[in-house]
């Protein structure tokens, strides 16, 4: 059958035009419509920039401390001139690890009719960083340190020589405690060790009895473990984090101590590695450290030195022999070194024989030119 021929006047249906995807992915979006998306891109950064940008009001800002190295880029930075910013910029606050000028802040004192010393009740609040751990030492907001802050009175020395000493072993046996509280002079300052029972309360009662205090550092001896110093001693074997994490939680034991002195060590004394990040941690804090010697190698003194740690080096144990002849004369020694250098300190226990001659000693010293002093008097001595 033939096809009938189509009516004049009309056209064709074109053909169905293929789909959009096909097309987007033959030939590629529009460059007219990639120009618009990165002009709308830049304009909404520059308005989210400008709005955002200024943290002045709600916005928060969290400052980091920069270390000494980074200070110089800091100022540098800032001293460059500047293209014409859209915001007012100000200066950020000082680092928190610069060092805090040193304040020579201390404590009240009583002293008694009958000429008694007795030193005002710690801890000074400023001087506290509370911790998981408990309370630490820190160098209070004005600068005042530990080691000033908690001092007995420094005598007028007037160009005599000055002996220190420091009984160890404190708060251990609650009969030798008492008896070097009550019969040694105030100027003889007491080291606690961090093990004892009611720490906080025997402080108390040695400052009301004019005695500065120290904390006892429990270090390596070299022939550990069989020398145990304790579950918390510093020791080389462990990580300088190890390390000052012990330290923290020794130094939280009790509150209101000048300094610290090591206890046993003769071996971590003499690491450089280990002892390092010890001192640089007790400088941060505002103490003071006093090198027992138990160790003739020993770089505390050293090393206190060179971060400039405020340090005393004990010239002897006293009663290493003990017997009355045997802690005279190393009293005697004393005497000899002190007369010749300035100053001169040694460390004992409280044991009744070392109290008792100490007591005798120190009633006939102010006759032969020579003053008793507490430890942290020497501090100005030794750095001359």
């Amino acid at each position: 059958m033939a096809r009938k021929p189509a009516p004049r006047g009309r056209k064709r249906p074109p053909a169905k035009a293929p789909p959009l995807e096909d097309d987007y992915a033959r030939s590629g979006p529009s460059p007219l419509l990639i120009a618009a998306f990165l002009v709308l891109a830049i304009l909404g950064g520059v308005i989210g920039w400008v709005v955002l940008g200024d943290d002045a009001g709600t916005q928060p800002r969290v400052t980091l401390p920069l270390n000494h190295s980074a200070e110089g880029k800091v100022e540098e930075l800032m001293a460059a001139p500047k293209t014409a910013p859209l915001i007012q910029e100000t200066a950020p606050p000082p680092p928190a690890s610069m060092p805090k000028a040193e304040t020579r802040r201390v404590l009240p004192v009583t002293v008694s009719a009958d000429g008694k010393i007795s030193l005002a009740p710690v801890p000074d609040p400023l001087l506290v960083e509370q911790t998981v751990v408990g309370p630490l030492p820190r160098v209070a907001e004005d600068g005042a340190r530990a080691w000033h802050v908690y001092s007995h009175p420094a005598p007028a020395a007037d160009g005599h020589p000055m002996i220190a000493i420091i009984i160890g072993g404190m708060g251990l046996s609650e009969t030798r405690t008492r008896l070097a509280m009550q019969r040694l002079p105030s100027a003889v300052s007491l080291a606690f060790t961090p093990y004892g029972d009611k720490l906080q309360e025997w402080v108390a009662q040695a400052r009301a009895s004019g005695h500065e205090v120290l904390l006892e550092l429990p270090m390596e001896p070299y022939d550990y473990p069989d020398n145990d110093p304790g579950p918390h001693a510093l020791l080389t074997g462990l990580s300088a984090e190890e390390n000052t994490n012990r330290l923290e939680w020794l130094m939280s034991r009790f509150s209101g101590y000048a300094g610290v002195i090591n206890l046993f060590g003769a071996k971590f004394s003499t690491s450089e590695a280990a002892l390092g990040p010890v001192m640089a941690e007790l400088k941060g804090r505002g103490l003071m450290i006093v090198d027992n010697q138990s160790a003739s190698r020993s770089r505390i003194s050293e090393i206190a030195g060179q971060i400039d740690l405020p340090f005393v080096s004990a010239a002897s144990q006293i009663d290493n022999d003990q017997t009355p002849a045997g802690v005279d004369a190393q009293l005697n020694a004393l005497e000899k070194k002190a007369i010749a250098e300035g100053f001169a300190a040694g460390v004992g226990l409280p044991l009744p024989l070392t109290i008792e001659r100490i007591t005798v000693w120190a009633e006939q010293l102010n006759s032969r030119g020579i003053i008793l002093a507490p430890v942290t008097a020497l501090i100005q001595a030794n750095k001359k």
